[in-house]
């Protein structure tokens, strides 16, 4: 693929993600050689990031696929997560997925999964498939939601997770900042030195979102807000019963430095365990 190809295929990404059925992106046949390195485990690394330049130079950034027995559409070129997926021979947040199973794992039955900050769905659609009965995916992001809605239709899972679009906050109308070149960065608050534009999403306490949607218990809850972790579980530990606080709970971590409150900290003092820290993610469980 020229370039005037790519920049049209891109472009077409963009502003046309999902109007067609799941699958007909595939991955073109000629793509085969960088699979097999994929697929081959050799994928890591170096080696990983020639093969990014390779797809991007010759592949379209829009591509169908089927990564562990679930059905992505993932968009290579915005989102890290789906590069991760379809370009890495490491299995993504592993450790994380592993610990938000266990309960599953234990026998547990009717299992609840809370996805702050759902992305394209990789969280809600993996616990579905370890076996959670319900799932609550939170996503505020307009292009990121539609290919949310889009990977959930396609593995036929509407009636297991539902979808709340908007965001946790105060209540009310408020700016969010997307970067359109990177779907997953998408926040609350805005970087100095990044020059994003703002707009107007409903939010809602995490608490009233749960209330409203008539969650009673959450065995597993991932939150990835992009700094506002703090901001959104501070108040709800204030006021949540017990009974409603995660069992296991992974939170991104790469943004401490711009919490207003140390809110690791503050679930240790009221009862979690720190079982494990990945490269960008804490792992706790309430004892």
């Amino acid at each position: 693929m020229d370039n005037e190809a790519h920049k049209q295929a891109t472009f077409l990404r963009m502003h046309d993600s999902c109007s067609k059925p799941w699958g007909a992106w595939a991955p073109p046949l000629a793509s085969w050689p960088l699979r097999l390195l994929v697929k081959a485990g050799l994928s890591r690394g170096v080696v990983r990031r020639w093969i990014r330049k390779q797809w991007e130079k010759k592949y379209p950034a829009r591509v169908d696929a089927c990564i562990r027995g679930i059905r992505f559409r993932l968009d290579i070129a915005r989102n890290m997560t789906d590069r991760q997926l379809l370009l890495s021979s490491v299995h993504h947040d592993r450790e994380e997925l592993r610990a938000l199973a266990r309960p599953v794992k234990q026998g547990a039955q009717g299992c609840v999964f809370v996805d702050l900050g759902a992305n394209t769905g990789y969280y809600s659609l993996s616990m579905v498939r370890a076996g959670y009965a319900r799932v609550l995916a939170i996503e505020p992001n307009p292009p990121t939601l539609e290919l949310l809605k889009f990977n959930i239709a396609a593995n036929h899972l509407e009636n297991v997770i539902e979808v709340v679009p908007m965001c946790v906050g105060q209540g009310g109308q408020v700016p969010f900042y997307v970067d359109e070149h990177a779907l997953g960065v998408a926040s609350l608050l805005v970087e100095r030195d990044r020059k994003v534009k703002p707009i107007l999403v409903k939010s809602a306490p995490f608490l009233e979102i749960l209330e409203r949607n008539g969650v009673a218990r959450i065995d597993g809850m991932k939150i990835d807000i992009e700094g506002y972790e703090d901001r959104a579980l501070g108040p709800f530990f204030d006021t949540a019963p017990r009974s409603l606080w995660p069992r296991i709970l992974v939170i991104e971590h790469c943004h401490h430095q711009v919490w207003e409150t140390d809110i690791i900290g503050r679930m240790l003092s009221v009862g979690y365990t720190v079982r494990n820290k990945t490269r960008g993610n804490s792992i706790l469980e309430l004892n």
